[in-house]
């Protein structure tokens, strides 16, 4: 700045009169100067336009890289769960064998104490007096035979559907005569003898007795036919 003030006074100073030639040398030193002021002014210029290129590079580099940091860290993040629930599902496979092997240990627990109260019942049930024992069937009466218990004289034809054939059963305590009729029927039951004897003909079989309140000792014809 201080050389282009030099030179314009000195421009000054040589345009008095009788210095024409030394105002030509000047003006030409100063439009030198200038000229030389211009060019470094546009290389300037062109190392700061070549400067923000690459300033502009730069950025869209970093851009690129904050992109790829980016993707990087989304697959990382991924990963990152992907491993997180590889472990959940193998803490849960864990924790399901966890619960085969308890489920086992109690079915064996189940099974051993299942075999202990068996092996207690059997041992209460040999322990137990025997069950009572019904009267075993008689031979087969005659009606003869039953008439007289009945108070003698000749028979009278039986109801309809009741046999003529069958045993005196003597009626144990507390006895009732479903559990009386129930022992005859498994007995002709096992023998392969069809047919059932019925309550009905129970009391066709023994008019008189009441079935609802039997007596102990008392003896009750059970008809039973021959075959």
């Amino acid at each position: 700045m201080k050389r282009i003030l030099l030179l314009t006074s000195l421009a000054g100073w040589l345009a008095l009169p009788g210095g024409a030639p030394a105002q030509n040398l000047v003006g030409d030193a100063v439009r030198q100067e200038l000229e030389d002021r211009l060019r470094r002014v546009e290389r300037d210029l062109e190392a700061v336009k070549e400067a923000n290129d690459s300033l502009r590079k730069k950025l869209g580099d970093l851009q690129r890289n904050s992109s790829l940091v980016e993707d990087s860290a989304a697959k990382v993040a991924t990963a990152s769960n992907n491993a997180l629930q590889t472990r959940a599902s193998k803490e849960e496979l864990h924790q399901l064998r966890d619960a085969l092997k308890e489920s086992e240990h109690r079915r064996e627990a189940d099974k051993k104490l299942f075999l202990e109260k068996f092996e207690e019942l059997r041992k209460l049930m040999a322990s137990a007096p025997p069950a009572p024992v019904f009267n075993a069937p008689a031979p087969t009466k005659s009606a003869k035979e039953r008439s007289e218990f009945h108070g003698g004289g000749r028979a009278k034809s039986p109801p309809s559907g009741v046999p003529d054939t069958g045993v005196y059963h003597l009626v144990e305590k507390n006895q009732t005569a479903l559990e009386i009729l129930k022992a005859y029927n498994d007995d002709q039951k096992s023998k392969g003898r069809p047919g059932k004897i019925t309550l009905k003909q129970l009391e066709a079989a023994n008019p008189g007795a009441n079935m609802d309140r039997l007596r102990a000792g008392q003896k009750l014809f059970i008809p039973i036919p021959e075959k």
